[in-house]
């Protein structure tokens, strides 16, 4: 019924117009994240959701320290401190013991301002914990 729904307000077309241009800012974030070298993409980019963390070498360069639990709980407090803002939400998700923060392109209204305001949001915080002393 939901899908009905949608597809009726929508149209098939519209709608994948609207997943398209979803995953092309995706990719565009995805694009930010390889661009800075402290950050990682952790796994393939998956149609619009885009999953990085803080990479072990810039951790490890501000804490003396690799560890995988060190680095995780970087990427834990980096998380947090985005959500924090009040400006953007971003969720994650851990696999293989790797903890990564997860954005998604999701909602009708999203325009590549708002992934680069995202992506202003994420570097500011994470040099803010970077930098800190």
């Amino acid at each position: 019924m939901k899908l009905w729904l949608v597809l009726r307000s929508y149209g098939v077309v519209n709608l994948q117009n609207l997943i398209r241009s979803h995953v092309d800012m995706a990719k565009h974030f995805e694009g930010l994240v390889e661009m800075d070298s402290r950050f990682e993409v952790v796994v393939p980019r998956n149609f619009a959701m885009v999953c990085f963390r803080v990479s072990p070498l810039a951790v490890g360069d501000r804490l003396k320290s690799c560890d995988v639990k060190v680095v995780n709980e970087f990427n834990r407090d980096l998380l947090a401190s985005v959500n924090g803002t009040g400006r953007v939400y971003m969720t994650h998700d851990v696999l293989g013991g790797v903890y990564m923060i997860r954005f998604a392109v999701g909602t009708t209204l999203t325009g590549y301002r708002h992934v680069n305001m995202a992506w202003d949001v994420v570097q500011d915080c994470a040099h803010a914990m970077l930098t800190k002393s």
